[in-house]
């Protein structure tokens, strides 16, 4: 699976990155509306995390970034944003990931892909 995208770093000291990354969103979402978009979390260290944001089909403008996922081995855990902190929670109690994709709706459903 191809994801191409715009990628940025962000800070996850005092988990900042939940405000950081959300406001990349807000603002892509502006342009190409929440339900085109879909996001990637990876290469997580101490201090960061690289995300991208692209769109579920076809090419975002900029696009910086583009990595060849893993076709198998992924986990999909669906919900509420709302319940997000515990979707999480349920994620990482096995350890961390390689990859995770998020897709948020206008409803406020959400689906996380997660691979090790």
């Amino acid at each position: 699976m191809k994801f191409i995208g715009i990628s940025r770093v962000f800070s996850t000291i005092n988990n900042e990155q939940y405000k950081t990354i959300g406001a990349f969103w807000d603002e892509l979402s502006e342009k190409y509306g929440m339900e085109n978009l879909r996001g990637l979390g990876y290469n997580w260290d101490n201090d960061s995390i690289e995300y991208v944001i692209g769109l579920k089909k076809g090419t975002i403008d900029n696009a910086n970034f583009e990595i060849e996922l893993p076709q198998d081995g992924w986990t999909i855990l669906k919900g509420q944003i709302d319940d997000l902190p515990l979707m999480y929670e349920e994620i990482y109690k096995d350890g961390p990931l390689s990859y995770e994709i998020e897709i948020f709706n206008k409803n406020g459903s959400c689906e996380i892909w997660y691979n090790r």
